[in-house]
């Protein structure tokens, strides 16, 4: 009998108990990893208190392997384990995940662009790839990498995954907008590990009226099916309101991702960002809806929902009980299309530019202010002192530049360490 695709209850135990005897062997005949016996038993330790983190979600199995979370690369590949070493093994922590945008061009009008006031140019090929090799050795074990839209510029996409090696697990945000017939089999073969496909509602009208492109439903919808036909794994992105959570319309989207046998739904909560910069209502900040949301990603990873897709909310994901707030390099952190340096792609302000000053410096004076994840999430507590300061120093232009972001950045506060970092002792 073949293996179901998505596992919970028994198989999912069984997974977790395979990854937990896997790890002891794996890391047993490495020893050069480890100071003496007791490291090694500490860092076994670490390892089980971290993998738990995920026990609320389903597991999905993948043409490599199993995925525990979306930001989790599948175990048992390099990229799973590199994610383990640049957690648990490196000092300070290294982060799991980089948003990486390489292009700002993009032929749709989301009203929600977080970078759509962008006002530098790309990088060039040159650099965009040098910037990238050295964000990976920051420990980067899954680079999302998205534009705008980054089949505007496919030449110079497909050379930025050749560029990476299996370390990372390779993802590409898109809109489906000018994706052509084998472009992601030629990106399969190049590393590409997965797509993740912006659906903004289930309804195709409101969908297109979001996007300002009419036709956009039925395009993503297609890039959804070319890629399982293509072997890559596939994720939806959708960015609901609280008038659609309160409609229903999680429901309706979790039904047509599973007629569109898509992998994951990541359930992204509305912030003030970009071209919402300012915007206060429907930001979801509804405790109700909240509580809803988190309820909601419990019972799709269960057993009762199993035929549906491994729901990731970020409502659930960043409570404080799970993994708060993982900007800064904490877990994750964006690279804008132009060589800005940003904690988060929410937080439209700058640690530097790689056009300006070494990344190694950027990313350095970056963590020097993320030394520990907090529980605050940044993107929602801190989105008015931001607005006040693009008013205060009239700039339009997106994000605010090192110089600025020092106001903010030295006096905020981001809320109390989040426990589970704590538990696990790996920050100093």
């Amino acid at each position: 009998m073949s293996t179901p695709h998505f596992q919970t209850g028994l198989l999912k135990g069984l997974i977790y108990l395979r990854i937990i005897l896997h790890i002891p062997f794996y890391y047993g005949v490495r020893p050069r990893y480890f100071s003496s016996p007791v490291a090694y038993i500490r860092f076994l330790r670490r390892a089980l208190q971290l993998l738990l983190v995920f026990r609320h979600n389903k597991i999905v199995r993948v043409f490599n392997g199993y995925k525990l979370h979306l930001y989790l690369p599948a175990y048992p590949s390099k990229a799973f384990f590199y994610a383990i070493e640049s957690k648990l093994l490196k000092s300070p922590p290294g982060p799991t995940t980089v948003v990486f945008s390489m292009t700002k061009a993009c032929p749709y009008h989301c009203k929600h662009c977080y970078q759509k006031k962008d006002g530098s140019w790309d990088l060039d090929e040159s650099l965009m790839i040098q910037t990238a090799l050295a964000v990976r050795d920051t420990g980067v074990a899954m680079f999302d990498i998205e534009g705008g839209e980054p089949f505007t510029r496919y030449s110079k996409l497909l050379k930025l995954v050749q560029s990476l090696d299996n370390r990372s697990e390779i993802w590409v945000n898109t809109t489906g907008a000018q994706v052509k017939p084998g472009m992601l089999n030629e990106l399969k073969t190049a590393g590409l590990f997965g797509i993740m496909v912006s659906i903004h509602s289930p309804d195709r009208a409101k969908h297109d009226a979001f996007t300002g492109v009419p036709g956009s439903f039925d395009v993503a919808c297609a890039i959804m099916k070319t890629g399982r036909s293509a072997g890559v794994v596939t994720a939806c992105n959708s960015v609901l309101s609280e008038d659609d959570i309160r409609n229903g319309e999680l429901d309706h989207l979790m039904e047509l991702t599973r007629e569109l046998n898509c992998d994951f739904v990541q359930l992204i909560h509305p912030k003030p960002s970009g071209l919402w910069i300012g915007k206060r209502d429907g930001m979801q900040t509804d405790p109700k809806i909240i509580q809803i949301i988190q309820q909601e990603h419990v019972r799709y990873n269960g057993r009762s929902m199993h035929a549906y897709p491994a729901l990731a909310a970020q409502v659930f994901e960043e409570q404080r009980s799970v993994l708060g707030c993982t900007a800064g390099a904490a877990d994750r952190y964006y690279i804008g299309a132009g060589g800005e340096v940003q904690p988060c792609e929410f937080l439209n302000i700058s640690f530097g530019n790689v056009h300006e000053e070494s990344f190694a410096i950027i990313f350095e004076r970056m963590r020097s202010f993320f030394k520990t994840p907090g529980s605050d999430w940044l993107c929602c507590t801190q989105a008015d002192a931001i607005q006040q300061l693009f008013a205060k120093h009239d700039i339009t232009q997106t994000p605010l530049p090192w110089k600025i972001t020092r106001e903010l950045v030295g006096t905020w506060d981001r809320g109390a360490p989040t426990p589970i970092y704590k538990k696990l002792g790996i920050y100093s």
